[in-house]
Formats: structure tokens, C-alpha cells, sequence
């Protein structure tokens, strides 16, 4: 039997076990988080850019006040109910040669209960499929045909399917389309007509047994796209100068998208940091264990030598260790980072309050083979030193 560099190897992983799996461990460790942290990395990224395209609206109106309550509720779908004041549109359309305005489409926002009157709570959205131009774009891509009365699109997180019934407030809707994921709260929302929203707007308040429009308003937000050559900014500073007491207040959404920028570098520049500084205390803890492991293991070197094998086959049986230390440390590690963004990805918008876009079968395969290769060739770059020295084990050894 020919006695290759692989199988002397593959026997010194195996008689000394907890040696081994201490080494396992650490490159498990180096390919999970390098696996993750850039998934995650790039999945924020994903989703600001979701958020920037999708968010196609220059200003929006919301409740004086209630400016800063929009964030969580487009990035996670938390289930809010607020209307602005009924006179809101009359008021904009007086001053809308005065700031430019292309397009202009109402949503209602109504937050679902956590009770027997519907299936869970949950964040539905009342669109006018007449003149919206922020919504109905993709919501054709999964249904080329308006919404019906008691029909509703559910996002990507929401659990159910065409065909299936989901009562809300005491009323059975039917779905008819299911979203692609966005990454942001729209994953988490159920969008209807505005017949449908009415209808269960009524049905809340005779549930809730409280009056939720005091003035009979059914719009939460109003959503405006500037002529071309206007300025958002300029043109959000002009409406609030004009309406600043009527109880409505203009957010430019450049701010909006700005401050996820904002906040997406900070975390971006953090991941990086982090993976970095690991895999350098991975390169340093991993050299120094091969460095104390190869050093102890001189007489067994030195008796190879004895028995013929040269420099040469001395760094081919290390190299092969550590290879294969490597690589079922790598495979364990990706194959549990894997595990984990799959089964806790849908928790993370919540947990950071960010726009959240896993990447596609390929990308999460170029991201698993990426952490794979890098973390194998770490182990063997940071072993290569006290390889060197090993292979110059000299026939004294043995008896020193």
C-alpha cells in the first residue's frame, strides 16, 4: 500500500480528536461569521436600494406631528391607524401649481387587531388604484388586473396563498396575489382597494367601539411626485410654510431614503470592521495553534525523516492537515450560517429597523463558495510559517 501525504494526515487528525476539533471549531467560527456578516452586510444594501426604488413618491404628507412614526411602519409594517385631516387634498390642490405637482395618490393605513375578529395582527393599506404611481406598479407584477371589492395582495411575509380566506375585523377577504419579497415593511403589509379599507374601517369602529376619523377622513398618507425641475426639499419647505397650521405636515422622502443611507454605512462600516478584525485574530489564533502543535510534534518529524521523507513530503503532509482541518471546519461553518439566515432573516428588520433583501439562490451560493475558499485559504496561510519550520525537523530530534 502506497502511503500518501493525504492518509498520513487524515490519521494524525484522527488520533488526536480533541486537538482536531479545537482547530475544527475555530475555522468553523472564522467561515460562519465570514458567511453571515457578509450576507448581511450585502442584504442591507439590497434593501436600501429596494427602499430607494421602490419609495418612487418626492414628498409625503402625514399627520402634523406623526413624521417620525413613518419609518417603522415602511420598514417593519408595524400595525398603525392614523388619518390626516378630511380637507388635506382640497388644501394641496390650491397650492399645487405653486410646488409642481405631477402626480398625487392617497393610501389608508389601518393596524388590524390581535383578537378572534382577524387572523393576526397585521398592517393593511388602502390604495387608489386610479392614480397611484407608487404601489400598483409591482403589485401588477403579480396581478395584471385591479383589486376587487373584498379581494387583497398580502407581502411576502404574510401567511397565506391565492384562493385563501383571511378575516379581518369580522370580514372574510379573499387573496389574490402573494408579493416578491422588497425587503422592506411592504413584506409584512396587506394591500386592498379603498372600497375594501372603508368597509373595514366601519367594521373597526363598531368592533372597537371608538370613533377612529373624527372628521371622517380616509387618508393616512398622501404620496406627490414633482414636475421635473422641482425641488423636493424646497418644495416640502414651501407647504409646510403655507399649511403649517392645518394640522398636516410635509416630509420630503429623499430625507427618508437619507437616513437609511445614513444608518446602513454605520452598520455596513461595523460588519466590515468586525469581519475584518476576526479574520485577523483567526489568521494570528490559528498560526500560533499550528505553531505550539507542529513544534511539540518535532520527534515525530524527525522520525519521518528517519524513515525517508525529505522537506518536501514533510510540508506536503502539514499542508494536507491543515487542509483538511480547513475544510471541515469551512463546510461546518457555512453550512451553519446558512441554517441560521434562513431561519432568522425575517426577525432581522425588526431587530435592526432597517430594509432587509436577502440575495438571490446564486448570490447566497457565490457568498457560501466565497466564505468557503477564503476561510481554507486562511488556515493554510496562517499555518504556513510553522510549516516551514516543521518541515526543517532534523534526525536529532528524535532524541533530544
Amino acid at each position: 500500500m502506497n502511503i500518501t501525504p493525504s492518509i498520513i494526515a487524515r490519521k494524525n487528525i484522527s488520533r488526536n480528536p480533541g486537538r482536531s476539533f479545537c482547530l475544527i471549531s475555530v475555522m468553523t467560527l472564522l467561515a460562519f461569521f465570514l458567511f453571515t456578516g457578509s450576507v448581511i452586510s450585502i442584504s442591507l444594501s439590497n434593501g436600501a436600494v429596494s427602499t430607494a426604488n421602490r419609495l418612487g413618491a418626492d414628498i409625503m404628507f402625514v399627520p402634523a406631528g406623526y413624521d417620525p412614526h413613518v419609518d417603522s411602519i415602511l420598514l417593519s409594517g408595524k400595525p398603525s391607524t392614523f388619518y390626516l385631516p378630511n380637507e388635506t387634498e382640497n388644501l394641496i390642490n390650491e397650492i399645487k401649481e405653486n410646488i409642481g405637482i405631477e402626480l398625487m395618490t392617497p393610501q389608508t393605513f389601518l393596524g388590524t387587531l390581535r383578537a378572534s375578529c382577524c387572523s393576526y395582527p397585521v398592517q393593511l393599506v388602502g390604495l387608489d388604484y386610479e392614480s397611484d404611481f407608487i404601489v400598483r406598479p409591482w403589485l401588477n407584477e403579480t396581478m395584471h388586473r385591479n383589486l376587487q371589492d373584498g379581494e387583497i395582495i398580502i407581502g411576502y411575509h404574510v401567511s397565506g396563498w391565492p384562493g385563501d380566506k383571511l378575516t379581518f375585523f369580522g370580514k372574510n377577504l379573499t387573496v389574490a396575489g402573494r408579493l416578491e419579497q422588497t425587503g422592506m415593511g411592504f413584506d409584512a403589509m396587506i394591500f386592498m382597494n379603498r372600497n375594501t379599507i372603508a368597509m373595514l374601517s366601519n367594521e373597526a369602529e363598531k368592533i372597537t367601539g371608538k370613533k377612529m376619523r373624527n372628521d371622517g377622513s380616509l387618508t393616512s398618507v398622501i404620496m406627490l411626485k414633482l414636475k421635473t425641475g422641482y425641488d423636493s426639499v424646497a418644495s416640502s419647505i414651501e407647504i409646510n410654510r403655507l399649511l403649517n397650521d392645518k394640522g398636516i405636515f410635509a416630509l420630503f422622502s429623499k430625507k427618508f431614503v437619507n437616513s437609511i443611507g445614513d444608518s446602513l454605512k454605520i452598520v455596513s462600516v461595523i460588519i466590515k470592521t468586525g469581519l475584518i478584525f476576526l479574520w485577523v485574530i483567526c489568521v494570528v489564533i490559528v498560526g500560533l495553534i499550528f505553531a505550539m502543535i507542529f513544534s511539540e510534534r518535532k520527534e515525530e518529524f524527525g522520525i519521518l525523516r528517519v524513515i525517508g521523507a525529505d522537506r518536501n513530503k514533510l510540508i506536503r503532509i502539514c499542508i494536507s492537515e491543515v487542509f483538511m482541518i480547513s475544510f471541515y471546519g469551512a463546510l461546518l461553518g457555512v453550512i451553519l450560517g446558512n441554517v441560521l439566515i434562513a431561519a432568522w432573516s425575517p426577525f432581522v428588520v425588526e431587530a435592526v429597523h432597517l430594509p432587509f433583501l436577502l440575495p438571490d439562490l446564486m448570490g447566497l451560493i457565490k457568498y457560501t463558495v466565497g466564505a468557503f475558499v477564503v476561510s481554507i485559504m486562511t488556515g493554510i496561510i496562517a499555518s504556513m510559517p510553522p510549516v516551514i519550520r516543521a518541515s526543517r525537523a532534523d534526525i536529532m530530534d528524535i532524541t533530544r
